[in-house]
């Protein structure tokens, strides 16, 4: 881990709050540098949720190993339960670790939304390096300012959608930071084919300023977020990125330099470069609902880790992309990282 970042602490407020020997949210805001100096003008000040567990303020001298969830795309501030950690799943959570079904932890929710909806987790010069935000300057933050277990084996990662693959990608290149890791209803595992629609596409090429982002479909921002992720390009204002392909008339054509950078940030094409990585993890969860509209790319993934044979744990489950969220989260993700973690 690069030890030479810097960690400014700007604020801390808590914006739910339970007795504290029962356990507490708190939002925290710091300044990083992994974003600085972006091409979009996007914030450097990071907001990130902390759940400190039932006697941290107590126990003072226990540490506890920490868990880093991921959201979807734009889906952090959400108390619907498609990605939002609201105060009933909070409640819930505190109280399956009162009574024991789960070991304590620490687990960190950091705002990874930007001006595009969501970062997808990866390093940008247009949008800033969110890699390694998430890789390096967020863990190092939570080990300097809480009692953690500042140790792989002590860490996992975790994300849903936009986060399950994020979750993924990032564990397979820095398991020298996380030891496990659970990608559940990933969106973006294989290549991206829900977005190879004309529509789509004429609709995205038709986008000139920010205002008719701010109006366009779900998909067609979803479209821009990738490509200024995945192929960013300096040159080009106002969005400064590159689009897989552009209309000629009534005909598609593909950029194919630019199929090559989505398909280098594509954790499936990246699994073969990390093979030892993937080795080195303690767990693998790749879990899917049978009627996720994305689930074809949790299949592709799983069946090249069985091809390599890679160890990890297939968990296919009944429902759709957001609708299980809370019921998974409860009584699988956290469950999983705390069977399987050191504490």
């Amino acid at each position: 881990m690069n030890q030479t970042l810097l960690f400014i602490l700007v604020v801390i407020i808590p914006f739910f709050t339970i007795k504290s020997q029962d356990g507490e949210m708190v939002a925290i805001t710091f300044h990083s540098i992994s974003i600085e100096n972006n091409l979009i003008g996007e914030s450097a000040e990071i907001k990130v949720g902390v759940f400190l567990p039932p006697g941290y303020h107590e126990k003072l001298s226990k540490r506890y190993p920490v868990v880093y969830w991921l959201h979807g795309f734009s889906g952090w501030k959400n108390t619907s339960g498609k990605s939002g950690w609201d105060e009933e799943r909070i409640n819930s959570l505190i109280k399956k670790m009162i009574s024991g079904e789960i070991k304590p932890m620490i687990i960190v929710m950091p705002d990874s939304s930007n001006k595009f909806g969501g970062s997808f987790y990866a390093n940008s010069v247009t949008t800033g390096n969110w890699e390694d935000l998430i890789a390096f300057e967020v863990p190092g933050f939570i080990d300097k300012n809480y009692r953690t277990l500042p140790k792989p084996e002590s860490r996992g990662i975790a994300g849903h959608s936009m986060g399950g693959s994020g979750a993924m990608r990032i564990a397979m290149k820095h398991s020298d930071v996380f030891s496990a890791v659970y990608a559940h209803n990933s969106c973006c595992l294989s290549n991206l084919g829900f977005l190879y629609n004309k529509k789509i596409i004429e609709e995205t090429i038709n986008i000139k300023t920010w205002e008719d982002r701010r109006k366009a479909s779900f998909y067609a921002k979803g479209m821009l977020a990738v490509s200024a992720a995945y192929s960013p390009n300096s040159e080009k204002a106002l969005f400064y990125l590159d689009l897989p392909y552009k209309l000629i008339g009534d005909s598609i054509k593909i950029n194919e330099n630019v199929m090559a950078k989505w398909a280098a940030n594509t954790p499936l094409w990246m699994i073969d470069q990390n093979i030892s990585n993937l080795k080195k993890l303690r767990g693998i969860i790749i879990s899917v609902g049978t009627m996720d509209p994305y689930k074809q790319g949790s299949y592709d993934f799983s069946s090249a880790l069985n091809k390599l044979k890679i160890d990890h744990y297939f968990d296919v489950f009944k429902g759709g992309h957001g609708d299980k969220n809370n019921e998974r989260i409860l009584n699988n993700i956290v469950p999983y990282f705390s069977k399987i973690l050191t504490f």
